[in-house]
């Protein structure tokens, strides 16, 4: 696995290093690479006007996070490590949308009409130096794709979207995500967390049954931008 993280990395590097713009390469390979140390977990922010960004505790968002204990793929089954979460101070303004072609830098839509890019360095298995850049509302912004498969009608889920086919669906009842498996159309929970959904951005290894996924929500009212190393 360590070698198609490698792999993937590579990828990645190429493809950023042909992009004319960053937002042309709205992605980071799923890994946790080694470093050179450690970083802050927030950058220090140059930018008053732009909203307050803290690092969450990884520990603490765990416990909100639940692979979902049916999922089977032969022999295989659902395993989730949080990598990173950011809290975003939306005293002032509120994100309405956000989107991204890989699962990080990821784009975020406020509702005064502007829009901040979020990145995050991925380092030693977590992410860091969390920071903001502007970003163009109207640039590179992909259409919301259909879900390829739909949970029982009982359930009441309602669809929030898809990337690289890992699909999100929130229940209001029970106030949680739900993450599908992209694993063909068959309509398959692979992990849920304890947050009201917004948004989904994902990526997938290249030859191996993982990726990472960000989910972008509101817990307790609080918006967190929540990455996730997945297994399926």
């Amino acid at each position: 696995m360590v070698t198609s993280r490698r792999f993937l990395r590579v990828i990645a590097s190429l493809a950023m290093a042909v992009s004319a713009t960053a937002t042309q390469a709205q992605f980071v390979p799923p890994a946790g690479y080694s470093g050179d140390g450690p970083l802050p977990g927030v950058a220090p922010n140059q930018d008053p006007s732009r909203p307050r960004l803290t690092r969450l505790s990884d520990i603490e968002i765990s416990r909100m996070v639940k692979p979902d204990p049916s999922y089977r793929r032969g022999t295989s089954t659902a395993h989730t490590k949080v990598v990173g979460a950011f809290a975003i101070d939306e005293d002032k303004t509120k994100v309405t949308a956000a989107w991204s072609f890989g699962f990080l830098p990821i784009t975020l839509e406020f509702d005064d009409g502007r829009c901040l890019l979020l990145k995050a360095d991925y380092i030693g298995g977590t992410l860091s130096n969390g920071r903001f850049e502007s970003a163009d509302c109207n640039d590179h912004r992909p259409a919301k794709q259909p879900a390829k498969a739909s949970p029982p009608a009982e359930q009441a889920l309602r669809y929030l979207g898809s990337s690289w086919d890992f699909g999100a669906w929130m229940d209001d009842r029970k106030r949680q995500t739900i993450v599908t498996a992209p694993t063909g159309t068959k309509y398959q929970p692979l992990f849920s967390v304890a947050m009201d959904g917004l948004a989904i951005a994902a990526m997938s290894g290249p030859d191996y049954p993982g990726g990472n996924v960000t989910l972008v929500g509101r817990v307790d009212g609080r918006l967190v931008v929540l990455t996730l190393e997945v297994g399926y």
